[in-house]
């Protein structure tokens, strides 16, 4: 029923939690709807992010972005594990990005210069408000910092051809 009513409201994109990874019928009438589809893998293993692409693509909607997730909050950062980002690349064929709960935007800058596509980030007005979120997320000045970073990094990667740069 939420996604009908997100889908009458005109939403570009469905992000699924980590949590529905494994729920099969949601992901399937997601992807009926045609849109792009953020999958959220928090506490998943390889194969059930196998299952869950196939049968979004069993739908005929190959738009699926696999975001990879540690699902703490705060997530420590040597419990990221960033190079699983690479093999579901890898395993899958898809894009993949990071959707991030550790402290700061070290860990998300990496994941740029590691070749995430997308990056979730909680923001919050006040990190010390109630609830699981906040501790995680980035306030207004540091959601900017994270931006410039993204774009700093994604500058710095180049294209890979080893040579001299113009400007030596």
């Amino acid at each position: 029923e939420s996604v009908d009513i997100l889908d009458r409201l005109g939403v570009p994109a469905f992000k699924v939690p980590s949590g529905e990874v494994v729920n099969l019928p949601l992901l399937q009438h997601i992807a009926r709807k045609g849109k792009p589809i953020l999958l959220s893998t928090g506490m998943s293993y390889l194969g059930e992010v196998e299952t869950a692409i196939r049968a979004i693509h069993e739908t005929g909607n190959d738009q699926c972005v696999v975001l990879h997730c540690t699902s703490n909050y705060p997530a420590a950062p040597r419990d990221v594990n960033l190079r699983a980002m690479k093999t579901m690349a890898q395993a899958f064929g898809v894009p993949v990005g990071y959707s991030d709960h550790t402290m700061g935007i070290d860990v998300p800058l990496a994941a740029v210069a590691l070749g995430a596509c997308v990056i979730e980030k909680h923001f919050t007005l006040d990190r010390t408000m109630s609830g699981p979120d906040h501790r995680a997320s980035l306030e207004l000045e540091e959601l900017s910092a994270l931006n410039r970073g993204i774009r700093t990094v994604e500058q710095s990667l180049g294209n890979g051809v080893k040579q001299p740069a113009e400007s030596e």
